[in-house]
């Protein structure tokens, strides 16, 4: 057999999907890294706050637009890959649900959020971040995981960041650009979408179709567990954007900001795999390939935490500038917060859901979720609310996630040996 043919054959595989899906983090870990010191450089540790907050209140939007139809549509895509009238009705029923959750978010923005920000740039900024984030809510990546064929969707949006890359080093010179950041993406994301309908319309073969609005309502139901634990998941990591710069000020959600986007390029480099797992786990059930991806891929990334915290003044110079020394302490607590996540990803929705477990998956996150507020109030009654003890908090909220999926494992490892009707008795 040629190495044309092992290609075809494999194409749409586990192998392929992970690579497409590293692929495609790697360009966004690697060009987000690039122009967030370009940004730091041009605009300032202030300007990046409000950039922060912004993209952490939007964040939100991302959450309530999705609903969780990347793990349920995911999955059903993935069960019925071989029924293009499933497919068509998939597409169709997340589509006409995310446009209805877009209408509702810009009418929050708007009414609720736009009259409490100081001026009309900052409404802009809110604005642009929204219509990249409903742009690219439109691209059916959900349908292209499920099939485990994610180079189309991979190239076109490793396209969109170059773009977004590109216009931001050409057209952002001065601190007043700073709105310009998020518009360059939603350009790029609404060109994005006119080629991944083609090719899905064309040589995928699946397309829209007439649905109902009950079978919309079906859809929606489905994903309502998945929507709950992202909502829990969304409070626990872009809070504390919104609560420092509400608290602590524009220039300490600056400093959060570029800690966490090294923490976020922690996580593109992590989750990959564990994307990758979830539609291949759902249909095969193989927990060998868990085990195989905790032993040889987890003491790499604990190596790599250890580099950084050692080394994190060095490197935040080298790509922030000399303000980039302000950022050591909040990276090194929120450190931990790389060590739980592989973990976290892989004994997720991959294993617990091939388990019949991924309600607990879910709950984990609201677990998680209580244990933040909790030390929210906690920190509003003691010490304060402040740059320090929120990362310190959320790297606890990070561990407690992974304790509770742990403990849930363990007490149900005999389920990794059951049969289907077993599994469906979990459910």
């Amino acid at each position: 057999m040629g190495i044309k043919e092992k290609i075809q054959r494999h194409r749409g595989g586990l192998l392929e999907n992970t690579v497409m899906l590293y692929i495609l983090q790697f360009s966004n870990m690697a060009l987000g890294l690039v122009t967030q010191g370009y940004q730091m450089r041009v605009l300032g540790v202030e300007l990046i706050g409000v950039l922060g907050a912004a993209q952490y209140a939007t964040n939100f939007f991302q959450i309530l637009i999705d609903f969780g139809f990347i793990y349920s549509a995911t999955a059903k895509v993935s069960r019925f890959r071989e029924d293009k009238n499933v497919l068509n009705k998939v597409l169709t029923c997340v589509i006409l649900a995310k446009a209805l959750f877009m209408a509702l978010s810009f009418l929050i923005l708007f009414v609720f959020i736009a009259p409490s920000l100081p001026d009309m740039s900052q409404v802009l900024v809110y604005a642009f971040y929204l219509i990249s984030v409903c742009t690219y809510a439109l691209l059916p990546d959900f349908m292209y995981r499920g099939l485990e064929q994610m180079a189309t969707i991979t190239v076109r949006a490793v396209a969109i960041k170059f773009f977004a890359t590109m216009m931001i080093f050409l057209f952002v010179r001065q601190p007043r650009d700073y709105y310009m950041v998020p518009l360059f993406t939603a350009i790029g994301n609404v060109g994005a979408i006119v080629f991944v309908y083609w090719h899905l319309f064309r040589k995928v073969g699946v397309r829209f179709c007439k649905v109902t609005w009950y079978e919309v309502w079906v859809e929606l139901k489905e994903s309502s567990q998945f929507f709950l634990s992202k909502v829990a998941g969304s409070i626990n990591s872009n809070l504390n954007g919104i609560l420092l710069n509400s608290l602590a000020g524009p220039t300490a959600t600056g400093l959060y900001t570029n800690a966490d986007k090294i923490i976020g390029a922690a996580r593109s480099g992590m989750s990959p795999i564990a994307d990758s797992l979830y539609p291949h786990m759902m249909k095969h059930r193989n927990f060998r390939l868990i085990k195989k991806a905790m032993l040889l891929v987890y003491p790499i990334i604990l190596v790599g935490c250890a580099i950084v915290f050692i080394f994190a003044e060095p490197l935040l110079v080298l790509w922030l500038g000399e303000e980039g020394s302000q950022v050591v302490l909040p990276l090194r607590l929120l450190i931990p917060v790389a060590v739980f996540c592989f973990p976290n990803y892989v004994l997720g929705y991959p294993t617990m859901g091939a388990m019949g477990l991924a309600k607990f998956a879910n709950i984990s996150v609201v677990f998680g979720t209580f244990v933040y507020l909790a030390g929210v109030a906690v920190l509003w009654l003691t010490v304060g609310i402040n740059l320090v003890s929120l990362c310190l908090l959320t790297s606890l909220t990070e561990g407690s996630i992974l304790a509770f999926r742990l403990v849930v494992i363990v007490k149900n490892r005999r389920l990794m040996g059951a049969g289907p009707e077993t599994i469906g008795k979990q459910k």
